[in-house]
C-alpha cells in the first residue's frame, strides 16, 4: 500500500479537532530532552498528517521477525497524534517510556491491540526501525520488528482477511430407535422436520 491507498483506508476522530492549538514545538523540544533525539521529518510529518485517525477497516502487520509460539497477525489500530488526549504521542510517552514498559528510546506512532504500541526506535543501534511493543509479553521479548521504516511500515499494512474456511468437525451421531422416535416426536411438536439415520 503507499500512501494515497492509506489515505483512503482512514478517518479522522474529534480528537484532532480538540488539540488543534497543541503547541507542538514545545513538546518536541522536551521529546529531544528525554530521548537525546527526534525522530526524522517524515515520522513528524506522518503524525501531523495522519494524527488522531483510525482505520475504517481491521488492518494488520506482519513481523519481520519470527517470533516463538506465534505466526500471529498483529493488530494496527488508531494513529496517534500531536495533542494531550489519551490517544497522543505525549500520552503514550509519558505512560510508556519506563523500565518496567518500554525501555528503549522511541517515539510512538500508533496503537496496536488493546495496550499495545507501534513505536519508531529512536535508538541510536536501531534508529528508524519499526516495533510492535505487546504489554503482556516479558519484558525482553516486547518488542517485535515490524518494519525498517515508515515507508516500509505503510506498504506492510494490509486488511484482516477473514477466515471464511470452516474448521470446525462434522460429527455424525447415530441414535438409538428409541431415542430417535423421541427426539423426532418433539421435532415435529416444533414444527421441525424429523430426522433420519
Amino acid at each position: 500500500m503507499d500512501i494515497q491507498g492509506f489515505k483512503q483506508l482512514i478517518s479522522f476522530s474529534k480528537e484532532r479537532e480538540l488539540n488543534q492549538s497543541y503547541d507542538v514545538t514545545s513538546f518536541l523540544e522536551e521529546v529531544k530532552s528525554i530521548m537525546g533525539t527526534l525522530p526524522d521529518h517524515t515520522i513528524l510529518q506522518f503524525i501531523t498528517d495522519f494524527g488522531f485517525a483510525h482505520f475504517n477497516d481491521e488492518m494488520v502487520v506482519s513481523p519481520l521477525e519470527k517470533q516463538a509460539n506465534s505466526d500471529e497477525l498483529l493488530y494496527v489500530s488508531g494513529i496517534l497524534g500531536f495533542g494531550n488526549t489519551q490517544r497522543s504521542v505525549e500520552k503514550s510517552i509519558k505512560m510508556y517510556y519506563c523500565k518496567e514498559q518500554i525501555s528503549m528510546k522511541f517515539f510512538p506512532l500508533c496503537e496496536g491491540a488493546s495496550g499495545d504500541l507501534i513505536v519508531y526506535s529512536l535508538e541510536e543501534s536501531s534508529l528508524g526501525n519499526i516495533y510492535y511493543w505487546s504489554h503482556d509479553a516479558p519484558i525482553g521479548d516486547d518488542l517485535i520488528l515490524i518494519a525498517k521504516s515508515l515507508n516500509d511500515f505503510i506498504s506492510r499494512i494490509e486488511p484482516k482477511k477473514e477466515d471464511k474456511e470452516d474448521k470446525r468437525e462434522v460429527v455424525s451421531v447415530t441414535y438409538s430407535p428409541r431415542l430417535l422416535k423421541l427426539i423426532n416426536e418433539k421435532r415435529i411438536k416444533d414444527g421441525l422436520p424429523p430426522l433420519e439415520q
